[in-house]
């Protein structure tokens, strides 16, 4: 996909000016989420991870206007939003898939009615169905959420929030979210167990567990809340994916602009606060000049950085997903596009020190990781990922790019990744791939144009020479 069409970045989120201030209220906490729900929705589900989509109606909003605006009764100018999204995105045990799991809409096509008034009553009757499918899953799902403690073990300052989720007790004693050895009343919807049972146990060969023991039934949650637009888009099950050839050009033209957009609009707010300090230092592994490196928020299975002390960290079973993100401090490297010669002695400190400060903390050597750089990246700040050879997420070819061949390659040119086409896949759904192809449209009509007034060109020299 190639084109020189320009397209304008994302706009920036409006600001509040003197006289009218919008104050709206960010929650970060699951139960206050859970309890404004108006539509859950199961978008991805395994085994081990869930993603779904939390519908809300417009948070509370309070305006101060000025005393003079008050006393002429002019309405407050404050957007007030049309409705909340949040994500929440859960590790879970086998056995929460079943009252998680959403049951698709059934997609059948029946015999076309040659009755029009019988047709449109089929497909009234067909979506009626549907919603209630969708509801049914959005209350299942809600409830089956509302049975647990959510205890916060880390946030960013922004709209991201990590938590543990315990099953409540019988007893409604306040426990400060402590896990309990307890009986358990756990209610999962399945055809085996009726709404409101009590289940006790772990169930049998036959039939998912509808309970079990605390350190099963727990889980880890993270909640983005409010999400933006582009973060519920890149938590959406993917319609496809295609392979784009930037060209410099194109970068300039299409994916700067782009980029320029997000960075500009203060998204990444939640990442000053960690990069500076302020946030998420219990995950925290080195602080350098010019780079941190901390624990991905994607390592799941890692041992609760509150509860279990570092030294218990070393040779942990969890390293075999081990997966930490170094990140630079410096916010003019938005993705490996901006890298020069002069971010060589910050990439060359990260490739060496990053291993090792993870065996010294881990016990994983330096041979048993990969370090390696996304193109695109989830987000645009610079940032290096280190993972255990044996944990292949994220690091295909028309992905990722091998920290060691970055550092070579601009040893060899400064301006290498500026002037280097580069390969990649996006998402259909992703705003980047919908923006580059109204450009490679409107870039084929104007071809097109192009090569018909060309062909009159022909046509006329043509008859010139035939009438000469």
């Amino acid at each position: 996909m190639t084109t020189s069409s320009t397209s304008p970045p994302d706009p920036p989120p409006p600001s509040s000016n003197d006289s009218t201030t919008a104050k709206i209220i960010q929650h970060n906490k699951p139960e206050s989420v859970l309890a404004s729900t108006t539509l859950a929705k199961t978008l991805t589900i395994s085994d081990q991870h869930a993603t779904i989509l939390l519908t809300s109606p417009p948070p509370p909003v309070t305006t101060t206007s000025s005393a003079e605006e008050a006393n002429k009764g002019k309405e407050s100018d404050a957007i007030i939003p049309k409705e909340t999204r949040s994500i929440l995105k859960l590790t879970l045990v086998p056995f929460h898939k079943t009252a998680l799991a959403f049951v698709p809409k059934d997609n059948s096509t029946n015999p076309a009615s040659t009755d029009a008034d019988a047709a449109k009553k089929e497909s009234d009757e067909k979506k009626m169905g549907d919603e209630k499918k969708e509801k049914e899953h959005s209350d299942n799902v809600v409830k089956f959420l509302s049975q647990f403690d959510f205890k916060m073990t880390s946030e960013s300052g922004a709209e991201y929030s990590f938590h543990e989720a315990f099953l409540k007790t019988d007893n409604e004693e306040e426990d400060d979210y402590a896990p309990k050895t307890k009986r358990y009343k756990a209610t999962v919807f399945t055809t085996d167990t009726k709404e409101g049972e009590d289940s006790i146990g772990e169930g049998n060969a036959t039939s998912p567990p509808t309970a079990a023991p605390a350190k099963w039934s727990s889980f880890k949650v993270e909640l983005i809340s409010p999400a933006s637009d582009r973060q519920v888009a890149r938590a959406m099950p993917s319609p496809g994916l295609s392979m784009i050839t930037e060209t410099p050009a194109l970068y300039q033209s299409i994916t700067k602009p782009f980029v320029e957009g997000i960075v500009s609009s203060g998204s990444l707010s939640w990442l000053e606060n960690v990069v500076e300090g302020r946030k998420e230092k219990e995950r925290l592994l080195h602080d350098a000049p010019d780079w941190i490196l901390n624990i991905d928020t994607k390592w799941r299975t890692h041992p609760d950085a509150f509860a279990t002390p570092r030294s218990e960290w070393y040779q942990h079973e969890s390293t075999v997903d081990l997966y930490c993100l170094g990140i630079i401090k410096s916010k003019n490297v938005a993705s490996l596009r901006d890298l020069r010669a002069d971010h060589l002695p910050t990439l060359r400190d990260m490739l060496e020190v990053g291993p090792k400060v993870i065996q010294s903390i881990y016990g994983i050597a330096k041979d048993q990781l990969r370090v390696f750089v996304h193109y695109q990246p989830q987000f645009y700040h610079f940032h290096v990922h280190f993972t255990r050879l044996e944990n292949d997420v994220g690091c295909q070819v028309e992905k990722a790019h091998l920290l060691a061949d970055i550092i070579q390659n601009l040893e060899l040119d400064s301006e290498y990744y500026a002037k280097r086409t580069l390969v990649y896949k996006l998402s259909l759904k992703d705003k980047l791939y919908k923006i580059m192809s109204v450009a490679c449209v409107k870039d084929d009509e104007k071809k097109e144009e192009a090569e018909k007034e060309e062909a009159k060109d022909v046509v006329e020299d043509a008859k010139t020479e035939t009438s000469g």
